[in-house]
């Protein structure tokens, strides 16, 4: 995991935008196997920043991948991202392209990691987590604790033991950190 950068002002047409692109990434992919060409117009496209690209088919999970890697230009991980949650989440069969019409896309541009000292910096339903110890690590974005109705306390257990894979030992000595996003989805 590498550092993060601050996350770019992206107005809600950039949003669409970014959304078009990992669709069109994604569609290109399943459908040729080529990687879609793209030159941005936007300076916000080409900020280095993290991002998430999740897919859902109705209200169910379909694929859910994302970076936080800051050494590449926002658009480039939408499209990387995109395209490695629809083939390479792990939880689900690869995306078919007939598959497309019934996806609805998510972009979580991340902001900045910050590292916590005391848990209650972290605000459910704002924050994001990074529970890391040693080689193990995991992350929640903000809205899962949300979704599944999950304290503070249970969000970051979870995190660490299910996402982490962490023993008890692990979870007293992680190291917790947290982010924001700028959320995109093509529902709203």
């Amino acid at each position: 995991m590498t550092a993060s950068s601050p996350m770019p002002d992206l107005s809600s047409a950039d949003g669409k935008r970014l959304l078009q692109l990992a669709r069109q990434a994604l569609e290109a992919y399943l459908k040729t196997g080529d990687h879609l060409e793209f030159i941005p117009q936007n300076d916000s496209f080409t900020a280095h920043c993290g991002c998430f690209v999740t897919l859902r088919s109705g209200d169910q999970l379909r694929g859910c991948i994302g970076t936080f890697d800051c050494g590449k230009p926002l658009y480039e991980n939408v499209i990387r991202m995109a395209i490695a949650a629809g083939t390479q989440d792990m939880r689900f069969k690869p995306l078919r392209p007939e598959e497309l019409a019934h996806i609805h896309i998510e972009l979580s541009v991340l902001g900045e990691l910050e590292k916590v000292e005391q848990l209650e910096a972290i605000e459910v339903g704002k924050h994001g987590i990074v529970v890391r110890c040693k080689n193990k690590n995991g992350t929640f974005l903000p809205e899962v604790a949300v979704e599944q109705g999950w304290q503070r306390e249970e969000f970051l257990l979870r995190c660490a033991r299910e996402k982490a894979g962490m023993s008890e030992k692990e979870c007293a000595e992680a190291e917790v950190y947290r982010y924001t996003v700028r959320k995109f989805s093509e529902d709203a």
